[in-house]
């Protein structure tokens, strides 16, 4: 009887072994999603564009990279404007963090005036910083500015994130804010400024390549130009598939010396407290609306300064009083003012289509990958490669096979709407409460059902802070169209300004550009603030 129970214990241990679920490594669903892209990419080449000479073979490319020595020298130069621009644009970013920190009133002016830097597209202001500067200076600049904001934003986030109970030791201790910022802010906006960084470095080569892409000789960006001008499609697809590579390669490294400087948190106190909002009455509203107007006369101001103190050509460089002229009391001022507004109605007309097809794409995808893992393991790695993708290598490659149309629009709009909308509401799908999934599960509601009915009702929040983001990039995406591509709306007008040299024009058409597009911010960041409220009462 014992052997029986021993040989039944075997079995029981040899079934429940072969019952166990076999975990693959986490890289191997990501090179099956790799792998039937590529799939679908050769046959696509070989069948619908195999006469069109719009989407070259696999084979085909590399025999081309091979062949031009993997463009050595476009690729050191471009790093080496992007390596500059990094450097300094994190720099810049870095010291107005910590000055914000140490000088709470100048908080609201400094990040006015950093918002306005995000909210002018870099393709836009590209054309008036290569006639003010060198080309060399102009490119690294074109790259600090792309990378100073996002920095700026996640390291605001992280050094206000810092413990307050170890804040609150400090300043009863006698500890002076600057002590304060190194010895506890800046260890807990570790992770927050990592990711930043992380994020900053295809950022940096994007802003790189705007600026040879317009003006140079040497980089990618020229290269690129050169393959669209003589028709040489495989070179087009391996100047961008490589400048997609290094900034992946960029993003990934920096990722993983950020995952190594990480620490433990020991703490169980959120980084954030939630904020109580007391009720406004029209004492606080009024002093808000002063404090937001004169924050917008300090940007000016500064604005103003700039141009006289830096001793640039009137010719080139206008004031805001030359603007105000243009727009208000020149002589054919109405005339300006339906120029500018019908460009601007055209651009934002261009980015709600990229942003509506690259929200509702995100939604799908995150919908998609919440209820099968396998699904999300293969090719949300690709999905987070699409961020490393410099915007201005693939329009080319976006107007061969979709046109000069609304759909090259909506997809390279559309494209940098899609990836910080589905990061985000994925993670809000997924955060829902525990007591509400508990009571689907207590009343057997399905997966669909829950998913419309209660999930993406607590995601969207998440949706207007997502829509924060992606709504300056999608008019980014519209600009850099309508300069490269269409040939319309207030891209167009950057554009022919300078060639006709109507220096008004393009100031103009940037400031009011960068004004709508802070107005478009700012009014959903309290769109985001009052959802977020009315969840947590």
């Amino acid at each position: 009887m014992t052997a029986s129970v021993v040989t039944a214990d075997r079995s029981l241990h040899a079934r429940r072994t072969l019952q166990r679920p076999v975990h693959l490594p986490s890289w191997v669903p990501a090179a099956a999603g790799l792998a039937v892209l590529l799939i679908l990419w050769e046959v696509i080449a070989r069948t619908i564009a195999a006469d069109k000479h719009i989407v070259p073979t696999i084979p085909n490319v590399i025999d081309t990279m091979v062949s031009d020595g993997f463009y050595a020298t476009g690729v050191s130069t471009t790093l080496g404007e992007a390596g500059r621009g990094f450097l300094w644009g994190n720099i810049a970013a870095l010291a107005v963090a910590a000055l914000c920190l140490l000088a709470p009133p100048l908080k609201g002016f400094l990040t006015k005036l950093a918002l306005a830097t995000y909210c002018t597209p870099t393709i836009a202001i590209a054309p008036l910083l290569i006639v003010l500067f060198s080309p060399d200076n102009a490119k690294v600049t074109m790259a600090g500015l792309s990378v100073f904001f996002p920095t700026l934003l996640g390291a605001l986030v992280g050094l206000e994130g810092a413990p307050r109970t170890a804040l609150e030791f400090v300043h009863v201790s006698g500890g002076s804010r600057l002590f304060a910022l190194t010895r506890v802010r800046l260890r807990a906006a570790v992770p927050e400024i990592a990711a930043a960084l992380s994020l900053a470095a295809p950022a940096a080569v994007v802003g790189a390549m705007i600026g040879e892409y317009l003006g140079g000789d040497q980089g990618l960006g020229v290269l690129l130009v050169q393959a669209q001008q003589s028709l040489n499609v495989a070179r087009a697809w391996a100047v961008a598939i490589e400048a997609t590579a290094i900034s992946t390669v960029a993003y990934l490294v920096i990722s993983m010396i950020a995952r190594r400087m990480a620490y433990t948190v020991t703490s169980t106190e959120f980084a954030v407290a939630p904020s109580r909002r007391a009720k406004r009455g029209l004492r606080q509203s009024g002093l808000g609306v002063v404090r937001f107007v004169l924050s917008v006369a300090a940007v000016l101001g500064a604005w103003y300064l700039a141009v006289v103190l830096s001793g640039m050509d009137n010719y080139i460089a206008k004031t805001p009083l030359d603007v105000w002229h243009y727009l208000a009391t020149g002589s054919d001022a109405g005339a300006h003012r339906h120029l500018i507004a019908s460009g601007i109605a055209t651009t934002l007309t261009d980015a709600s289509v990229g942003y509506a097809a690259g929200t509702i794409t995100a939604l799908i995808a995150a919908m998609l990958f919440l209820n099968s893992s396998l699904v999300e393991g293969m090719f949300l790695p690709v999905v987070m490669t699409i961020r490393a993708v410099p915007l201005v290598a693939m329009t080319p490659i976006v107007a061969l096979v979709c046109g000069r149309g609304l759909l090259t629009v909506a997809v390279l709009a559309g494209g940098v709407t899609f990836v910080p909308t589905l990061v985000i509401v994925l993670a809000a799908l997924r955060s829902v409460p525990k007591p509400a999934t508990d009571l689907l599960r207590v009343y057997a509601v399905g997966r669909t059902r829950a998913l419309f009915t209660v999930r993406l009702a607590y995601a969207i929040p998440a949706l207007a802070a997502s829509a924060r983001i992606a709504i300056p990039g999608s008019i980014l995406g519209a600009v850099l169209v309508e300069i490269l591509v269409t040939g319309d709306g207030i891209g167009y007008s950057v554009a022919t300004s300078i060639g006709s040299s109507e220096y008004v024009v393009l100031w103009t058409a940037l400031a009011v550009l960068t004004a709508v597009t802070a107005f478009i911010y700012l009014l959903l960041s309290r769109i985001e603030a009052a959802l977020i409220e009315r969840i947590t009462l």
